[in-house]
């Protein structure tokens, strides 16, 4: 049994002097391309990191959807507000959102404009129940699950296809880093029995998915996604040695530098990228 205690999403207010030294401002940080990269910039050094880290928030794929959604402020990051849909039959109706419009668009604009100054990029990615958590009403959602669980199934095709195409974009673009999660889909959310039918499957096949983009690049999923994967017996884990890194995410740099193709890793936190390293090591992920 894997365990990992989730440190929580780093919700601490963006510092005045970060934005001050970005030069940004609300909601355009969280919105306009040009922000965005820059205020990963500064991010970056301000939290010691190796990486610049976009987007700010797990509701960029939810308001493509049409989610209802809060931009938020330095203190606050976007959240959702209220939800669109009332009821399965309502939300069957989604299409696959245009990755290149709206808030999508600019990240992968970000992602792109990141890469190409030389930054190394990690771009952040959510999946299907955290992005239906910001649709609709998860009683409504669950209700509508039990009755008709095959036009749940339909929904879900629908969002893990833009997330696949959002993620292999992310790569096109030049990010070196998919991290993944979906912490709103994991078996003490949803129960084992929604996890194993449809949360630990829908994960699979987007990394499955974004994986065939090719090239050199790392899919990082959450602790808590790659603990109940495994746990469930759809992944086995195995160690990669980092050799001497200082923290983790010169342990990541360094994997990267020496793939010849995509692999997977996870039972970390993407979060933890300026700590120091008890033991040098990274948890490889095995799609079974």
């Amino acid at each position: 049994m894997v365990e990992f205690k989730c440190p929580g999403h780093n919700q601490d207010p963006i510092p005045e002097e970060a934005l001050k030294e970005a030069g940004v401002t609300f909601p355009n940080a969280y919105t306009d391309k040009n922000e965005i990269a820059a205020l990963a910039t500064v991010l970056k050094k301000y939290r010691d990191d190796v990486f610049t880290r976009v987007p700010f928030c797990v509701t960029v794929e939810a308001e493509a959807f049409g989610a209802q959604i809060k931009m938020g402020d330095a203190w606050h990051r976007p959240r959702p507000h209220g939800r669109r849909f009332s009821s399965i039959e309502d939300l069957s109706g989604i299409q696959t959102p245009d990755i290149s419009e709206g808030r999508m668009g600019e990240v992968l604009d970000a992602v792109a404009i990141l890469a190409e100054s030389g930054e190394k990029v990690i771009l952040n990615i959510v999946g299907p129940f955290t992005i239906l958590y910001s649709l609709i009403n998860f009683t409504f959602f669950y209700n509508g699950l039990r009755k008709n669980p095959a036009q749940v199934r339909e929904i879900m095709a629908v969002i893990e296809k833009s997330v696949i195409q959002y993620g292999m974009e992310g790569v096109k673009r030049g990010a070196s880093i998919i991290s993944y999660e979906d912490a709103v889909g994991v078996p003490d959310v949803t129960g084992p029995e929604i996890y194993q039918d449809f949360s630990g499957p829908s994960s699979l096949r987007i990394i499955n998915g974004i994986k065939e983009a090719g090239g050199t690049f790392l899919i990082h999923l959450c602790g808590r996604t790659s603990a109940a994967l495994e746990n469930t017996g759809m992944v086995r884990s195995y160690t990669i040695k980092a050799g001497k890194a200082l923290t983790y995410d010169q342990a990541l740099e360094r994997l990267l530098d020496k793939l010849t193709q995509p692999i997977v890793v996870g039972h970390k936190c993407i979060a933890w990228g300026s700590m120091k390293m008890d033991q040098s090591l990274i948890w490889g992920i095995k799609l079974n």
